[in-house]
């Protein structure tokens, strides 16, 4: 489970769109404006957020509005981005040591 999860998490768009929603409730529109994609394409990212537990909807009107599902997965990206960032900052003190 937590390897496909990762799969989902793998699509940059996908994080995109975690992020754009960190704060706020989106409706698709305003969201697919937000990441610039196509509505079917949002709606594909969507249906897979969705079906993982990332994002939860809910339809007001004629709108759907999209949230994130649990904080906690924002929790944990910033963990990673915390490694990336430690392990950007070894290469660049590599890079300056070889130069």
């Amino acid at each position: 489970m937590q390897a496909r999860l990762c799969q989902v998490l793998a699509s940059p768009k996908r994080l995109e769109i975690l992020y754009t929603l960190k704060d706020q409730e989106m409706t698709a529109g305003e969201l697919a404006k937000a990441v610039d994609v196509t509505m079917p394409n949002l709606s594909q990212h969507l249906s897979l957020m969705k079906q993982h537990g990332l994002v939860e909807s809910r339809k007001e009107g004629l709108n759907m509005y999209y949230r994130v599902a649990s904080h906690q997965i924002l929790e944990t990206l910033a963990s990673v981005r915390k490694v990336l960032v430690e392990q950007l900052a070894k290469q660049s003190k590599l890079l300056e040591q070889v130069q």
